[in-house]
């Protein structure tokens, strides 16, 4: 009878492909038990809402050619914070931007049966302090809370560029340091260049400006003293605003 190869169990193997397997293992454990929500993976993404440079991604379950869909699934920045949070809250000393994951489904209108889905309307969504609905004919996104009267309607802009909100944290620490050294080449080349056509005090007016518009980004993304982001969601928030600055460079030169 030929030999079998017993391995026996060795703890320290065991903990050793623990610790390497972890980085991969601790994005999923994070998330909650959705029984009916998409996997917030690169495959699923269909769509990104852009708000005040704050990210929102969708994520799509289903398979292809589906009418309807209850498999989906947002993921943001705390949107009842977004929504609801007082602009006295909205300063450098507030908790960073937390990722929240809220599962969501298509919404139709019903055909004359009263049973069959015919147009689609758009996505709704549901949360444990908000539930929202997102209108893609007005690209808008309707937020209501659980908890009170209180009602907001956000405008977005779409992207299809992918922006990973949770996991993957290298790939956006390294589209946060492109982002960084695009706009800050950017600025000096602008400044240069209003020194040159415009004189000295509007190089100047546009330091000004820049610093402020430093601590407004902070405001908005939420950051630490030295307006510098603290999570993911606030480094992606970072990378929005710092593209849209650079279109504004224009208007300097111009």
């Amino acid at each position: 009878m030929p030999s079998r190869n017993i391995q026996l169990y060795n703890p320290l193997k065991a903990l050793k492909l623990k610790r390497l397997l972890l980085p991969f293992i601790l994005p999923l454990l994070l998330l909650p038990q959705l029984s009916m929500a998409a996997a917030p993976l690169q495959s699923n993404f269909i769509m990104g809402l852009d708000i005040q440079g704050q990210r929102l991604n969708l994520y799509d379950g289903c398979p292809e050619g589906y009418v309807s869909c209850d498999d989906m699934l947002l993921v943001a920045p705390d949107l009842a914070r977004m929504a609801f949070a007082a602009p006295a809250e909205k300063g450098l000393n507030i908790s960073p931007y937390t990722i929240k994951l809220y599962p969501a489904r298509t919404k139709h209108s019903l055909c004359k049966d009263g049973v069959t889905s015919c147009g689609f309307q758009g996505y709704s969504f549901d949360g444990e302090d908000i539930n929202g609905f997102i209108n893609t004919a007005s690209h808008e996104i309707w937020i209501t809370s659980n908890w009170t009267d209180d009602s907001q309607t956000l405008p977005y802009q779409e992207s299809s560029t992918y922006l990973p909100l949770v996991s993957r944290a290298g790939l956006i620490d390294s589209l946060y340091d492109k982002a960084n050294k695009a706009l800050n080449i950017n600025y000096q080349g602008t400044r240069k260049e209003v020194k040159r056509i415009y004189g000295q005090d509007n190089a100047d007016a546009l330091k000004d400006e820049q610093l402020n518009w430093i601590i407004e980004r902070s405001k908005d993304c939420g950051a630490d003293d030295k307006h510098l982001p603290r999570t993911q969601a606030e480094k992606v928030c970072f990378i929005q605003k710092n593209n849209s600055r650079m279109e504004a460079y224009f208007l300097w030169i111009d």
